[in-house]
């Protein structure tokens, strides 16, 4: 019987989004999450990555070089890996080309054009994120009707694209400007369809939307994997990761029922709050404090000199910055790199 190891977005990087307010920059969090996966793996015969293993396009080395430990750790074992659109570029070659000259490793699948497969009793689909250039057509309407035609039907299909009638984060997939596949059509023609793409996990009817693996965004609070069979039942198993939690004016009620080990981003926009109570609080939790003061009397502070909005680049820096927890130096030596 196949036993198959699923794994939305990677995402990977040098650095996870909010490491600056982690004493160990969340490496220590980053290997927690990849050894639990190979760990997981141990009862499957094959595992599947659902495209973005990277970040960007063009990955720094160091990046590369974790990735490739990371899928020598599942041995001998099958690994499938189709592309994103993190990884895509405007000519069709991806971030993952590199895998395909690698020789010694006939058990590495790497996908970046849509693929077909028998898995065991399974027979399976493997879409990778799909541009109008290599599909040949002008719009997104032409690029559905195309890959819907294209797709010859089966068990399952492992996927990097939209699927329609899902949700994430309170919106409609169908709101989406893009490339968004029916997921009626699709229920028709797989008995599972499994999906990467959007980074919000959710289960609707026989689609499931893995999420990506890492919390990176506000509000990301708890990420899966999944392991599915010959049986075509889905296991959802929860990987560890500190939750990223937006909170305003929070009550101290409100900050004892955080788990432990939270990145915790507080707007202050009442005066009369105790900061260094809510700071001794976090602190109990062993929680990762982002504290933003005024936000509102702030911005109107630095924007307007003689009724005017600063557009100069430090201003915006400075504003991107706050807004999204990275400190400005850092911000400022890359703008400086970028201009010089």
């Amino acid at each position: 019987m196949s036993k198959l190891l699923i794994c939305g977005d990677l995402h990977l990087r040098e650095n996870l989004n909010y490491s600056e307010y982690i004493l160990d920059g969340r490496n220590s969090e980053k290997k927690e999450i990849l050894d639990s996966i190979i760990k997981s793996s141990s009862d499957c015969d094959s595992v599947v990555l659902l495209g973005d293993c990277f970040n960007t396009k063009n990955p720094p080395a160091e990046t590369v070089k974790e990735f490739v430990s990371f899928i020598e750790s599942f041995g001998n074992k099958h690994v499938y890996i189709i592309s994103g659109n993190h990884s895509k570029k405007g000519d069709g070659s991806t971030a993952l080309d590199f895998l395909k000259e690698i020789k010694n490793k006939p058990h590495w699948h790497i996908f970046t054009k849509p693929h077909n497969a028998q898995i065991g009793n399974l027979k399976v689909s493997f879409l990778p994120y799909m541009l109008k250039s290599e599909l040949g057509t002008e719009n997104d309407e032409q690029s559905t009707e195309k890959i819907m035609r294209e797709l010859p039907g089966g068990d399952i299909l492992f996927a990097h694209h939209s699927i329609s009638d899902t949700t994430f984060n309170g919106i409609s997939t169908n709101a989406l400007k893009e490339v968004v596949l029916p997921k009626m059509k699709l229920e028709e023609k797989y008995k599972q369809i499994i999906a990467g793409h959007i980074h919000v996990p959710g289960v609707f009817g026989k689609t499931v939307l893995t999420g990506s693996v890492f919390n990176n965004e506000v509000s990301e609070i708890g990420k899966f994997i999944y392991k599915i069979g010959d049986d075509l039942k889905v296991e959802q198993i929860k990987i560890p990761g500190r939750g990223i939690y937006k909170l305003e004016n929070p009550t101290s009620e409100e900050l004892a029922i955080l788990p432990k080990e939270s990145i915790v981003k507080v707007i202050i926009t009442d005066k009369t709050m105790n900061t260094e109570e809510l700071k001794n609080n976090l602190t109990r939790f062993d929680a990762s404090l982002i504290l933003e003061q005024y936000p509102n009397e702030r911005k109107k502070m630095h924007n307007i000199q003689e009724g005017a909005m600063d557009f100069s680049p430090e201003s915006l820096l400075k504003l991107y910055s706050e807004e999204r927890g990275i400190e400005l130096s850092k911000l400022l030596k890359g703008f400086e790199l970028i201009k010089n």
